[in-house]
């Protein structure tokens, strides 16, 4: 047995060395996102690892692009996945008011909802609307590569959800700062808007910063309630998706205990290093995904579900902004 098994990972890397060009391309879009990413937060990682990953794909041609791709696959993602956990933590010495969870958790319920029932009357796919309502209440795109672990969607599927709920997101960030001058909304209100109903972490920021440090951290704090619930989620996509019993991928255990360490036991200086990490990774599975996706499929996708997710997004921010006006 230990015989056939270091056979196998001489054979898995003499393919690796043959492809090199194929790792080395991922490695660029990959990096290349994170790079981005860090010097102007407003770029999403995830969201330029796949956008990089399917223009690069789309030039190179070779025939075993796609099972090199899928060896990346395996590696990145279950170490995105572990390594996300340390996002999982509330900013310190910001406090979040009762009340202002309580609403935040009623934007994820019809954030969800809307999405699901919308969704279901159109004749969306499962898998399909699964990864929508994931990266339209929880967390973007962070939360439809943890969701797609479980669920094995489309490449092309999983590809149109992150770019569906980039773009809808990108539209909330630049309308938000009007609102909050049309309607006069206080900080902290503008902040829970921003927090409770913004698909991404990068998003919040980009609708928050010009207003100061003090109102991002606090929008930031509401967004880390949303954030927290990715663990819950990735429960119940398992129990939903498992076929004969309920079945958890080592992963995502390791994925929730990361989170637990995290928010409780880990020093500041640990989790700096880590959200970087978690953040690479990602940016590598999914310039790996991209890679090996047909863009003449994504482009067979219908605006069904991009019209869903703005009719979600709207029903929910709608809903939050009466909510705010009672607080």
């Amino acid at each position: 047995m230990q015989q056939t098994l270091k056979e196998s990972v001489k054979k898995e890397l003499k393919e690796i060395s043959e492809n090199h060009v194929v790792v080395l391309l991922i490695l660029l879009a990959g990096g290349l996102a994170y790079f981005i990413s860090r010097i102007d937060p407003g770029f999403d990682a995830l969201f330029l690892g796949l956008f990089l990953g399917i223009i690069i794909g789309s030039v190179y041609r070779s025939e075993k692009k796609d099972l090199i791709a899928q060896k990346a696959l395996s590696v990145t993602l279950p170490l995105g996945i572990v390594l996300y956990g340390s996002n999982i933590v509330f900013p310190r010495g910001v406090k979040v008011p009762a009340e202002y969870i309580a609403i935040t958790l009623f934007s994820v319920f019809l954030l969800s909802s809307t999405v699901y029932a919308l969704a279901r009357l159109n004749g969306v796919g499962r898998k399909f609307t699964t990864l929508l309502i994931c990266g339209n209440a929880i967390c973007g795109a962070s939360a439809i590569a943890i969701a797609s672990s479980l669920i094995n969607p489309r490449k092309e599927e999983f590809s149109a959800s992150i770019i569906i709920i980039t773009v809808v997101g990108l539209t909330g960030a630049l309308i938000y700062p009007s609102l909050y001058y049309l309607l006069g909304l206080s900080q902290a209100k503008y902040a829970l808007l921003s927090g409770a109903t913004l698909q991404q972490t990068g998003l919040v920021k980009i609708a928050t910063k010009s207003f100061g440090e003090e109102l991002m951290n606090l929008a930031l704090g509401i967004k880390a309630v949303r954030i927290a619930m990715i663990a819950l989620a990735a429960l119940i996509v398992a129990f939903l998706y498992s076929h004969h019993r309920f079945y958890v991928p080592w992963y995502v255990v390791a994925f929730i205990l990361m989170a637990f360490f995290s928010q409780n036991l880990l020093p500041t200086e640990v989790i700096e290093v880590l959200q970087p990490l978690s953040t690479f990774a990602f940016a590598l599975t999914l310039a790996s995904i991209g890679f090996s996706v047909n863009v003449s499929d994504i482009q067979n996708v219908r605006l069904t579900p991009l019209m869903i997710v703005y009719i979600g997004w709207l029903i929910s921010t709608t809903v939050v902004l009466l909510l705010i006006s009672f607080i």
